[in-house]
């Protein structure tokens, strides 16, 4: 071999060995590393799809205070338990079995009496299945051929024998009136109690002595004062025949 040709071949080695060098950076660049190469040599699986990341829950709202127990309504007290049918009180008797008009009779099966005792007058009649009594005496006036006074007295009962006695409007009511049987007062301070179209009316009362007192005398007065004047106004009550009258309301009441 000739020199030339060593020089060539030692040209031509240095520029393999150059190139060698010049390559390796290129491959470093291109291969990877050693365990790079190693994670591409296995089949790469697809990265498993990421679960939904899960929301966070919402805030729980905190559960309201429980109300004290005083603060509840008070429970309804149960219904009262419905009685068995036993317990039940019995039906009224039917109205057949009260007493009716067939139990209020008057002498001779009469639905009214009328009788005249002196100056007095029994009246009794039957009104809705009742006996109703009453003695009256009345004054009218002449002139005018209106009732100006009256009396009336229902049958005794419980000791005292209770009417009403009819005067005329132009009285002091306000003073009451005052009743005389003959020369003796018989009752004073009474009061009227009201009026009505025919009068002013003037309850009485009267016990059995003043009945008894009555049978035996002549007059029974009745006086009030004249609302004009202030005069007393007298009413004159004549007591003819007023002992069997009130016999016979007696008898015809009960």
């Amino acid at each position: 071999m000739t020199q030339s040709s060593t020089s060539l071949s030692a040209a031509l080695l240095a520029g393999g060995l150059a190139l060698a060098l010049l390559a390796t950076p290129a491959l470093a660049q291109r291969e990877p590393p050693a365990t790079e190469q190693a994670e591409e040599a296995e089949p790469q699986a697809e990265p498993a799809p990421r679960a939904p990341a899960a929301r966070p829950a919402p805030a729980t709202r905190p559960a309201p205070a429980a109300r004290p127990a005083t603060a509840n309504p008070p429970a309804r007290p149960a219904s009262p338990p419905t009685r068995p049918a036993t317990a039940q009180a019995p039906a009224a008797a039917p109205t057949v079995s009260q007493p009716t008009a067939q139990a209020a009779r008057l002498p001779n099966g009469a639905t009214a009496v009328n009788e005249v005792y002196g100056d007095w007058t029994v009246d009794c009649r039957i009104n809705d299945g009742q006996k109703l009594c009453v003695l009256t005496q009345s004054q009218g006036d002449s002139r005018t051929n209106q009732r100006v006074f009256a009396v009336e007295l229902r049958a005794p009962k419980d000791g005292r024998a209770e009417g009403t006695i009819l005067m005329p409007f132009w009285l002091k009511l306000e003073n009451g009136a005052v009743l005389k049987l003959d020369d003796r007062d018989l009752g004073q301070g009474l009061r009227f109690s009201t009026c009505s179209p025919a009068g002013c009316l003037l309850p009485v009362s009267f016990p059995t002595v003043a009945t008894d007192a009555m049978k035996g005398g002549k007059t029974l007065t009745a006086a009030a004062l004249n609302l004009s004047n202030n005069d007393v106004v007298s009413f004159n009550i004549a007591l003819n025949g007023f002992g069997p009258a009130l016999d016979r309301l007696v008898q015809l009441a009960n």
